[in-house]
């Protein structure tokens, strides 16, 4: 596990960047924005990007879940510090390691993962269902 400081405004990871990482948030706010739509090549400027919420470390959030169990291992958003940040940054190998080493701490580590992809999940379901029922409104019309 890797402990850091970041500043203010500075990116914590990009979306669409390689990443294997998890990362806490120790200290500090943080935003997370994701692109809405697709990139349209006639576009003049780029606002695909908005912002989705805004967290602090008193909600003992976490990040990057996503890349630890998939293969193509791209962030899914971006995370920037909105405030100066302390963050740990745990791989695959750290949280085995902290699972093996204290069977308690592993079944919380692992409930939370599960219940914060379970949430994600849910949250995905609904805004597809959302946008098929817009679609079929405007097909309809």
């Amino acid at each position: 596990m890797k402990f850091k400081t970041v500043k203010d405004k500075e990116v914590i990871m990009k979306e669409g960047d390689d990443g294997d990482t998890i990362v806490l948030l120790l200290s500090g706010e943080v935003s997370i924005t994701q692109a809405l739509t697709l990139k349209n090549k006639k576009a003049v400027s780029d606002n695909r990007e908005k912002v989705l919420i805004r967290l602090n470390a008193n909600l003992h959030p976490f990040f990057g879940e996503i890349s630890l169990f998939n293969e193509v291992d791209k962030r899914t958003a971006t995370i920037t510090a909105t405030s100066e940040c302390d963050i740990a940054i745990l791989d695959d190998d750290d949280i085995i390691n902290l699972c093996n080493e204290d069977n308690s701490l592993g079944y919380k580590i692992m409930k939370n993962l599960a219940e914060k992809l379970s949430s994600s999940l849910e949250k995905t379901n609904n805004q597809v269902l959302k946008l098929t029922t817009v679609f079929n409104l405007i097909l309809d019309n």
